[in-house]
């Protein structure tokens, strides 16, 4: 009798195991899509066709989604910029200078703008609110300012303001290389990217010369950044 209701308890527990893996797929594959249509500035289509982008059916959608589309689109932003946060931060845990630290950031946020120009579309979505809501890449920048504050390499200043100049000079530049970009032009240069990094680092209190020493330091090779999180699903 012990082993029947063991095995009818069983029964009745694997359906609904089941049943929140296929949400979860569910959810999964419309973020995806969502990551998808917003890399190829498809957002303005409708509901059913991002579920037939995502291989679900059309009635499954607000049910994981009860705010439309602003609601999944807010949602796939955030996903992208958590990991592109997640994986700035393994690229410069090396650094034990917060000037580095803030400058490699720089200099590995422009590089993807020109090489990947898809992940980018994330933050010219989020734009500005990039620079005062509750964002992680906000988050670890305001630390790393503050710890340049308190080192002594950045000017004292409320580090929201700080971040309010050079993350407005990052935001300008990833635009001018997707409009670029978009516009078939040249976009800009590795070389233009390092030398707006050390204007940043003078805006946050470097000197010039200490901003092109910063500057000058090497940055991770290729294949010691995790940039496969950050590959479209």
């Amino acid at each position: 009798m012990a082993r029947e209701a063991g095995a009818q308890n069983s029964a009745r527990v694997v359906p609904g195991a089941g049943h929140e893996k296929r949400r979860t797929k569910t959810r999964s594959a419309l973020i995806s899509a969502a990551m998808r249509l917003l890399a190829e500035g498809r957002q303005g289509v409708g509901i059913r066709e991002i579920t037939a982008e995502a291989g679900v059916g059309f009635g499954s959608f607000f049910n994981h989604f009860p705010g439309g589309k602003d609601e999944l689109y807010s949602t796939a932003v955030r996903e992208i910029l958590d990991a592109f946060a997640l994986t700035i931060a393994e690229a410069t845990s090396d650094c034990s200078d917060p000037a580095e630290v803030f400058a490699r950031s720089f200099r590995l946020t422009g590089r993807l703008a020109i090489n990947n120009a898809a992940l980018i579309t994330p933050v010219l979505a989020s734009g500005t609110e990039l620079l005062v809501e509750d964002f992680p890449l906000r988050t670890a920048a305001l630390n790393d300012i503050a710890e340049g504050i308190e080192s002594g390499r950045f000017a004292p200043m409320d580090p929201e303001v700080h971040l309010a100049s050079v993350g407005g000079a990052l935001l300008g530049m990833i635009r001018l290389t997707a409009h670029r970009l978009g516009a078939g032009r040249t976009p800009i240069s590795e070389d233009e990217i390092d030398l707006q990094a050390e204007s940043v680092l003078r805006m946050l209190g470097l000197n010039a010369q200490d901003a092109a020493d910063v500057v000058s330091r090497d940055l991770p090779g290729e294949d010691e950044i995790n940039w496969d999180a950050l590959r479209l699903p």
